[in-house]
């Protein structure tokens, strides 16, 4: 670990030699508090158990729980506070302890983190979808500037509507500077106020007006994202080129898919239908667009996962929009993305469906949720080291995400590490505790831990968040049955039944498995797989069917399913 560095505040660590420097001066800590320090800062944000510190920090002794105490005491003592005024380091009770604050590694350290916040709408009629569509629109712009790390869309879109604190904002999402601003639309004219606050001593800060015509609002997003580009001055490097645009849509139709990619990124039954609605208008408007053409192909996939549709309907729908998609503009990433899932979830091709991934990343590297995305495919493929490279990458430039924290737990899940596997779930649903997918890793975590009543709890949630739909009711169903809860587990999937409600087979054979009824459960899977259940790609690494692994039908099932793999 030569010559490489932690730099968080006024602070420098040295891990290979233990010793911490606050700006020319070395800080008086023992070598277990260095230690100690070393281990929080290491873990990435992620909590540390107090066992995995003791061990780490007293590897030869045995130790007292109040020496850790101790420790973290004069260390806390030693740093002080951040300038928000909250401790550097995080008790999390009953579980140990997490290194609060934005962090630069090794090697990276000369990168800044950003965060492009959703615009505030201002005067009558202000509309959420406009400010986060501004947000998105300069993320992309920004996220090609080297030494420049830009929080996703993804990572901000909960913010959208509401007025943050910038400091505030910017310390929870672990950045050291935002972009906030505000738009005010008169007629036919536009005018936008924009700040670059910084959270500590760098950036500069930095302020500046736009007013223009309310059609000239894509020159706008360039001037804004040049400008702050020039606002961070010499430690970046210069914009990687951008692809020019395909086709410049019609404002109307941009306006439209902008409010239909709002809906969308809610991911509740109502706010799809809405969504689709929106990217059926926008595509009459504009015609030749390709946007909205992704986003019909992105919400017809939701809405197969959500038993909203049937899955065949889905897929056949999803890619038919995309075809439409890359027929306007190839160099569109999502409409690969959204191709590359009809062909693993439709025709089970699994080399079309990592080749469509592999050239959306080719189209936009720098987007965490790609990435995200390549793991997920290589996690249900069987490929558990690549898996967790991909998802570590997505972390790393959104520490935040929900979503890439219940991918990280998936493949501790598919990897047998279960106990790390309900830390990651915990910390995912600490994180965003309004989303279903949170409880949802929280759930399996939990019935993989034996611990029955937190993952009853946590599905339960999941349930209310999700508006009682009926594929996370059926996962409730088999963590019930998991956990000794047979007549509930019953009980609920009878009533599933009898509503006709969509539910997946796929979810109700695991159900059925953890019930004890092995025949119900194999005709369920062989009738997800005739239905083309979305599911039925997590069957090579699903525990929740291990114990069919060898059985002749099941055997011939995953023959058919990964024939291609």
């Amino acid at each position: 670990m030569e010559g490489e560095r932690f730099d968080f505040g006024p602070f420098r660590l040295d891990p290979a030699k233990l010793v911490l420097w606050r700006g020319g001066e070395v800080v008086s800590l023992t070598p277990k508090a260095l230690a100690l320090l070393r281990a929080l800062v290491e873990a990435g944000g992620d909590v540390v158990p107090k066992s995995d510190l003791m061990s780490r920090v007293w590897p030869d002794t045995v130790v007292e729980e109040a020496n850790l105490s101790v420790t973290v005491a004069s260390l806390r003592k030693a740093l002080g506070t951040q300038d928000d005024g909250r401790s550097w380091i995080e008790t999390v009770p009953r579980r140990g302890y997490r290194f609060l604050g934005p962090v630069r590694g090794p090697e990276r350290g000369r990168e800044l983190s950003l965060a492009v916040l959703p615009f505030q709408g201002l005067g009558p009629g202000a509309e959420p979808h406009l400010g986060l569509g501004m947000a998105d629109a300069l993320i992309g712009r920004l996220t090609g500037l080297e030494g420049l790390r830009v929080r996703p869309t993804g990572a901000v879109a909960h913010l959208a509507g509401v007025t943050p604190s910038p400091h505030q904002a910017a310390a929870d999402l672990g950045v050291d500077a935002v972009l906030t601003g505000t738009l005010q639309r008169d007629r036919e004219r536009v005018r936008l106020s924009v700040q670059l606050v910084p959270r500590g001593a760098a950036p500069r800060p930095w302020a500046a007006q736009f007013d223009a015509r309310f059609t000239d609002i894509f020159g706008v997003q360039d001037d804004v994202a040049e400008q702050v580009a020039a606002a961070l001055e010499t430690r970046l490097g210069r914009p990687r080129p951008a692809a020019g645009a395909a086709h410049t849509p019609r404002l109307d139709a941009w306006e439209t898919c902008l409010r239909g990619r709002y809906f969308w990124s809610r991911l509740d039954p109502e706010a799809m239908g809405k969504a689709v609605s929106c990217f059926i208008d926008a595509a009459a408007q504009d015609p030749d667009w390709a946007a909205p053409q992704a986003g019909l192909a992105d919400a017809h996939i939701l809405m197969a996962f959500a038993g909203l549709l049937a899955p065949g309907e889905a897929w056949d729908l999803a890619g038919e929009a995309a075809r439409r998609a890359l027929d306007r503009d190839p160099g569109l990433a999502e409409a690969h993305v959204s191709s590359a899932w009809v062909a693993l979830f439709r025709d089970w091709d699994w080399p079309a469906a990592r080749g469509g991934l592999e050239r959306a990343l080719a189209l936009r590297p720098g987007a965490p949720a790609l990435r995200q995305w390549l793991g997920l495919l290589l996690g249900v493929s069987g490929d558990v080291e690549g898996a967790r490279r991909e998802i570590a990458h997505a972390r790393e430039a959104d520490p935040l995400s929900s979503l890439a924290g219940a991918l990280q737990a998936f493949v501790l899940e598919i990897a047998g590490e279960h106990e790390e596997e309900l830390l990651v779930a915990r910390r995912a649903v600490e994180l965003r505790p309004d989303r279903f997918l949170g409880y949802w890793s929280l759930g399996l975590a939990a019935v993989h831990c034996g611990r029955a009543d937190e993952a009853a709890a946590a599905l339960l949630r999941a349930v209310e968040l999700t508006g009682e739909a009926a594929p996370m009711r059926a996962v409730l169903a088999w963590a019930l049955a998991r956990g000794s809860r047979a007549d509930q587990a019953r009980g609920l999937i009878e009533e599933l039944l009898e509503e006709g409600a969509p539910v997946s087979p796929y979810q109700v054979a695991a159900a059925r498995l953890a019930l004890g009824e092995k025949g119900a459960a194999l005709d369920g899977l062989e009738r997800a797989a005739a239905a083309r259940d979305p599911f039925v790609v997590f069957l090579k690494t699903d525990a929740a069917f291990a114990e069919l692994r060898g059985d002749e039908r099941f055997e011939a099932l995953l023959a058919r399913v990964y024939a291609s793999a």
